[in-house]
């Protein structure tokens, strides 16, 4: 098979927007922010229930999205998808910056998804054609249901919290002063329908080459999206944020019922910056190539023991793992005046001490746009606060300095650094930095130091992760072509393993399967004794920190991680258990056609 590089590479172009066009859109951002503005002075002042306290602070979040995407199996297109959408999502806060009505857990609002007075102001659906009065209307319905809620919630809170002492004296919002901020750099960025199709026609096209995989799909999307932001402590912005990806999934089946997965994704913000059209190509054969062959190989039992996390893995790991906790995070009251959860709270209380080996750092530099000439899509200047966003040095030669944050403050983190994204403060940009020369090895060395501590354990086999499963690619991409049963890979503090080789002490790798990754938790990472001499980029979609059911945000957000092969002291990779459906009784009907 061929393919047309001229014709599968997506272009993105910029569009000469005439004098009249550029007045209009002016002139419909003066009217966004005048209706923002005017409905907001009025519930200020004429916002009231009772005798119960009045909004102290108002923000409302106004978002234009149009997606384009569209998805292929076997060289045919499945579907395509445009869309365009306007939401609304409101937040009221009464009492006062000491003491309100947030960072509090109401079981009977949230536990199970948003009530269905949530509905009315977070992510409230709008008209796509917007007008004055129009979106003051809107304005008032989610203003007013928010309000309701807000000091519902603030009576339960007081009500809480009135028999306690409370130890932790930290206010639950930080007073900044006020700002006007507009970033719209990717306002021209444009892509084509028929070059998205083609280009997933292409790729989902290798797999026919390969009928041991029963089933495979290639998706591809563009999201642009306009986010209007105004508070009544006067920050206000416009920002235009851009998403585009490729995602590759792809499930195989041995004879004795174990599934095989295997996933691949490319995503950016320029649909121009995405890997060529021949690198893409390259990469699905790979992981063709890859899945049909680990249905073949050995399995294994338990193992425990030196572990070197590659590239792809590499980042996974990171991103899963340690980075959320970098994160900080307010514990939220529930009803009987305790904190619920302890999920990625592991360093809340570490600023000071030691969390990895005093030969590395951690930064968050949502500044960094471009590495080793590839687009860092955890880019961005201007959080969903209207706060500019800071790098941030988090470890410094293994020692905890501070968290990302956002206008939530905790008790060691007061000031927001810009990282409120998706509903909650969010990593962006995480770059793990050795500093010392001598623990930074080639790949022929940090082998060689794997099958070291390998004999001196006086095991047979090291083990090599080179790909680890996103969770996002699970969830949205492997579990909706799945049969029932096939999925496999669940549980607390384990990862999914893609692609996992056995070294032997002659340096024979063999490829191993059905295995997860299993008890890797943040301490764990204090046990890093090597790494590689090269740092990977890896973008990703990764899982918010704070709850989306909770924050009425995202499920995922972009992100990045920048980060050498990571060789671990002990790790325990599992065999995975339980029953397994059983395989297709007839062969594929792709390994008797001549068709291609």
């Amino acid at each position: 098979m061929k393919m047309n590089v001229t014709v599968l590479l997506m272009t993105a172009w910029v569009c000469l927007v005439s004098p009249l066009q550029m007045n209009a859109a002016e002139d419909f951002d003066a009217m966004i922010f005048r209706a923002l503005n005017d409905e907001m002075n009025r519930s200020l002042s004429e916002l009231k229930l009772g005798d119960l306290e009045r909004p102290y602070h108002i923000e409302y979040i106004l978002t234009r999205r149009n997606r384009i995407g569209t998805h292929s199996v076997l060289g045919i297109t499945q579907d395509v998808d445009t869309s365009e959408s306007a939401s609304l999502t409101v937040k009221v806060r009464v009492g006062e910056p000491k003491f309100d009505n947030t960072n509090f857990f109401d079981v009977s609002l949230g536990f199970f998804g948003s009530s269905d007075d949530e509905e009315g102001f977070k992510n409230r659906r709008l008209p796509i054609e917007l007008s004055y009065n129009m979106l003051r209307r809107e304005l008032w319905l989610a203003t007013d249901a928010c309000y309701k809620q807000s000091v519902e919630l603030f009576a339960k809170k007081k009500s809480a919290v009135m028999n306690r002492a409370r130890t932790d004296p930290t206010w639950d919002f930080k007073p900044i002063p006020p700002g006007e901020f507009y970033d719209e750099k990717y306002a021209t960025l444009r892509t084509s329908i028929p070059n998205m199709q083609e280009t997933c026609n292409a790729l989902s096209m290798v797999f026919r080459d390969f009928p041991d995989v029963v089933a495979s799909k290639v998706g591809m999307e563009f999201v642009p999206e306009t986010i209007y932001y105004l508070s009544s402590d006067g920050r206000k912005s416009k920002k235009i944020e851009c998403f585009t990806g490729i995602e590759v999934v792809a499930i195989a089946q041995a004879d004795d019922g174990m599934p095989a997965f295997n996933t691949y994704a490319a995503y950016g913000i320029s649909p121009s910056k995405l890997p060529s059209a021949d690198s893409l190509l390259h990469a699905v054969k790979d992981l063709a190539r890859s899945i049909s062959a680990e249905i073949h190989a050995a399995s294994i039992e338990a193992y425990s023991g030196p572990v070197i996390f590659e590239g792809q893995a590499a980042g996974e790991v990171i991103a899963q793992v340690f980075a959320p906790n970098l994160v900080s995070q307010r514990q939220p009251l529930s009803e009987g005046g305790f904190s619920a959860g302890e999920r990625n709270l592991a360093f809340q209380n570490k600023i000071g001490a030691r969390v990895l080996p005093e030969f590395l750092s951690v930064f968050d530099t949502p500044s960094k746009r471009y590495f080793s000439g590839n687009e860092v899509a955890g880019y961005y200047e201007l959080d969903d606060e209207a706060v500019q966003a800071k790098d941030v040095q988090l470890v410094d030669n293994g020692y905890l300095k501070t968290l990302l944050s956002s206008r939530t403050p905790t008790k060691r983190v007061q000031q927001s650094n810009g990282h409120q994204r998706g509903g909650g403060a969010m990593f962006s940009v995480v770059e793990v930095q050795c500093t010392d020369n001598k623990k930074q090895l080639t790949d022929k060395a940090l082998k060689q130091k794997l099958m070291k501590l390998v004999k001196d354990r006086d095991l047979q086999y090291g083990i090599i992760v080179r790909k680890a499963m996103n969770q996002n690619l699970l969830a949205t991409g492997l579990y909706p072509i799945a049969a029932s049963g096939m999925i496999q890979m669940r549980g607390e503090n384990k990862l999914g393993a893609l692609e996992v080789f056995r070294v032997f002490p002659d340096g024979r790798e063999e490829q191993i399967r059905g295995v997860e990754i299993a008890g890797v938790t943040p301490p764990t990472f204090k046990d890093i004794l090597a790494v590689g001499k090269q740092q990977h980029l890896h973008n990703l979609l990764a899982s918010s920190v704070s709850p989306s059911f909770m924050s009425g945000g995202s499920q995922y957000v972009i992100a990045s991680i920048i980060t050498p092969d990571l060789l671990f002291e002990d790790v325990e990779i599992r065999p995975i258990e339980g029953d397994l459906p059983k395989p297709p009784i007839m062969t594929s009907p792709l390994v008797h056609t001549s068709d291609k």
